[in-house]
């Protein structure tokens, strides 16, 4: 272990940029371009030190052993957004996450599982930015392994409902507060991922304002790095006009397949883990990963009453990754009393067929979210590899509040929990509370 008088040098062009710090505090970092400073965030680490990066050229690396994802511990100055940093092990980019605490070290798993050994890291800041009177910088507590035993098996993600009535003026602040809330609250939950059943906006202007405003409003999760998707819903497309009605009725079938200005708002870049899409350069229908509670996850988000061709590239999606734990989310599947709806509308295939030609067909499906119609529903089927099928309905259409819908998987109990909340007015949903065991989560 070296001592911080030795690992607090940074050189820029010649000058001196390092800070200095007491010979008799140790430090794991070596740091260029930045300090090993006296600790200020909780719990304080055993070193008492942190290595405070604060620009793009910052760094700080250190030699840990062990197998597992790397952990580290850090806090943040937010200055019009927190910082990121990315992970590099052993010469190799591993991941990035985003600071979200200016107080607690939380800890932040980033990218996959190496393979045992000593390894080194280096943790490097890579948007700095400063504007009076703030300037963001990143400071970190320590880097470790994670070890079997230190595998969280708990976490949760977010369903958010139909937004659409929510996007309608400026001054409706209900969308934004739940994003911020989710923020907010994302060490609480152990919030791993955020996803949206549809109907994102009501319908398209000119001057695309309801885009702007949904726009704005998914930015503070943007912003923490949580990775995100959206279903696209009727209202989403072309297919819905100004005040709701059809906007050429003798063109809905083609229309709803019209989703330009969805995708010019919102990308897969933005969304932050998608990992393939059914079209290029379109997020209609697409699939992100994430790992949690030990395993893997995907989230496939699917277009409206979808086609033929999109189902039969699910189908390969899902067959391709048997090890992920997939959840399946789409704008109209399930109706308000929890039936699967039959009719395809003006789309291509019907819940139903979806069904039947994906859902049941693979052991590794194990959830599905819709909206669209009723308020809030769930369902349970066995797919045709006797696997459970979860399935929840939230919809809501709210003129008054913001509700949204938290699940949280536990995969050593092999339960899961989900209910329903409403930030804006601090409103509990409890008629829709559901708790199920044997979930069956694929390793």
């Amino acid at each position: 272990m070296a001592t911080a008088a030795a690992l607090m040098v940074a050189v820029a062009g010649g000058t001196l940029t390092g800070g200095t710090a007491s010979a008799a505090e140790p430090s794991q970092f070596t740091v260029v371009d930045g300090a090993i400073r006296t600790a200020t965030g909780t719990p304080v680490p055993s070193s008492g030190t942190h290595a405070s990066l604060w620009g793009n050229s910052s760094y700080a690396t250190t030699s840990i052993s062990g197998s597992g994802r790397v952990l580290i511990g850090a806090i943040g100055d937010n200055c019009q957004g927190w910082p990121t940093v990315r992970v590099t092990v052993d010469g190799v980019a591993v991941g990035q996450t985003t600071i979200v605490s200016a107080t607690s070290y939380g800890t932040y798993p980033v990218g996959a599982a190496v393979g045992g050994g000593q390894h080194t890291v280096r943790i490097q800041l890579i948007n700095d930015f400063r504007a009076a009177p703030c300037d963001r910088n990143v400071h970190i507590a320590y880097a470790r392994m994670e070890t079997a035993s230190a595998t969280d098996t708990k976490f949760s993600f977010a369903v958010l409902p139909d937004t659409q009535q929510e996007v309608l003026n400026g001054s409706d602040t209900r969308f934004r507060n739940r994003t911020n809330w989710l923020v907010q609250n994302r060490s609480a939950l152990d919030l791993r991922y955020v996803t949206h059943s549809g109907d994102v906006v009501n319908w398209d202007t000119p001057d695309h304002s309801q885009y702007v405003i949904a726009r704005d409003a998914m930015s503070p999760i943007e912003t923490a790095g949580l990775p995100y998707s959206l279903a696209i819903g009727n209202h989403d497309t072309q297919a819905t006009g100004e005040g709701g009605s059809a906007r050429d009725p003798a063109r809905t079938r083609e229309l709803v397949r019209d989703t330009t200005v969805f995708n010019r708002y919102f990308t897969a870049g933005q969304y932050g883990a998608v990992k393939g899409q059914f079209e290029t350069g379109k997020v209609d229908n697409s699939y992100s990963t994430f790992e949690a509670g030990g395993v893997q996850w995907m989230v496939l988000t699917l277009e409206l009453w979808p086609r033929v061709a999109a189902v039969n590239w699910a189908r390969s999606v899902v067959a391709a990754n048997p090890r992920h734990n997939v959840i399946v989310v789409t704008h109209d599947y399930i109706d308000g009393s929890g039936n699967i709806e039959q009719s395809a509308s003006y789309g291509a295939t019907s819940p139903q067929y979806l069904f039947d030609n994906l859902i049941k067909q693979y052991a590794n499906i194990r959830f599905v979210f819709s909206g669209h119609t009723g308020i809030a529903a769930n369902r349970v089927d066995t797919g045709v590899n006797g696997n459970k099928i979860y399935t929840f309905l939230q919809t809501f259409h709210s003129n008054t509040t913001n509700p949204v819908r938290l699940v949280e998987v536990d995969t050593a109990a092999n339960s899961l929990r989900t209910w329903i909340y409403a930030p804006y007015n601090n409103q509990s949903f409890t008629e829709y509370d559901r708790s199920f065991t044997g979930l069956g989560v694929v390793r």
